[in-house]
């Protein structure tokens, strides 16, 4: 989880660099009637284009471990409404991430609620990652509405505005799972004491036998 946090906050930098990148090189375009400027431009950012394509599949391979990991460690203590693997299926689709966020955060709350009735923690505002997505999806329709209407001078603009909503969705992902994680830290810890209570009164009721109790008080010198 951590390591997810920071390569998405890396990303995201990333992403506002190739935002301003775009609007340079578009800026170039319209005022270079030959595109020599907007090529200059394309060529110089070359490298960031890079970095950020690397950065953004190491940032959804990190996801998808994370997704999986923290859906499986959920189901150890409560029901959810995706299995591991159907959450990594779904989480191809990057508008279910949203839906799969929901399932962890909400479970791991409720749990923690019948676990530590008096936490103080406030719940996980997800509202804005919802909101993120939505326009995500509406700018996708506008673009493939713009490409096949032959809207082509009106796609860049399109191509920038989605790279600016989806580092807008990475800050918005980052401010929940910040906090969910130190929830899901609260309500693992919970369970470990627990399991070694348990394990303790268990301990307990054996050593309280009576033969193994005479045993331990008076050990056989020939055993």
């Amino acid at each position: 989880g951590e390591k997810l946090l920071l390569l998405l906050k890396f990303f995201a930098v990333l992403l506002a660099i190739i935002t301003i990148a775009d609007c340079i090189i578009l800026a170039a375009a319209l005022e270079d009637i030959d595109g020599r400027s907007a090529l200059f431009m394309f060529t110089f950012f070359m490298p960031f284009f890079f970095i950020t394509i690397v950065a953004a599949f190491i940032s959804r391979l990190f996801w998808l471990l994370w997704i999986f990991r923290a859906e499986a460690n959920l189901r150890e203590v409560a029901t959810t409404t995706f299995s591991p693997w159907i959450a990594v299926f779904f989480s191809f689709f990057p508008i279910m991430d949203a839906f799969i966020l929901r399932d962890i955060v909400q479970n791991t709350e409720r749990q923690l609620d019948v676990k530590q009735p008096d936490s103080p923690a406030a719940p996980i505002n997800l509202k804005p990652v919802y909101i993120a997505f939505a326009f995500l999806a509406v700018n996708i329709c506008c673009a493939f509405f713009l490409y096949s209407t032959h809207l082509s001078t009106t796609f860049p603009i399109s191509i920038t505005t989605s790279t600016i909503i989806i580092a807008g969705i990475i800050i918005c992902l980052v401010r929940a799972i910040k906090p969910f994680l130190k929830k899901e830290q609260q309500l693992f810890q919970i369970y470990e004491n627990e399991t070694l209570n348990t394990l303790k009164k268990k301990v307990d009721e054996v050593l309280r036998n009576p033969k193994i109790e005479e045993t331990v008080r008076h050990p056989d010198p020939g055993t």
